[in-house]
């Protein structure tokens, strides 16, 4: 039996198109980023997927920090 579910994919894997959810669901999917980050990595750079991708390793996301933790509490 088939399976009935596939993940599309874009006809060109050089640009990183946003116009349309799933297209957005397969580059976040695809560079392990988030929505806003892909588009502000878009913005910057254009849609070059190399570009794309340059951006998000030299701009990391910014790490949260450590929640104290509260005495007393388990």
């Amino acid at each position: 039996m088939k399976n009935p579910i596939q993940r599309r994919v874009p006809e060109d894997l050089s640009r990183v198109e946003i116009r349309e959810q799933w297209q957005i669901t397969y580059w976040t999917q695809e560079l392990k980023t988030t929505q806003e980050r892909l588009t502000r990595a878009i913005r910057e750079t254009g849609p070059q997927a190399d570009h794309v991708r340059d951006w998000l390793e030299k701009n990391p996301p910014p790490r949260q920090p450590l929640q104290p933790k509260t005495a007393g509490k388990r």
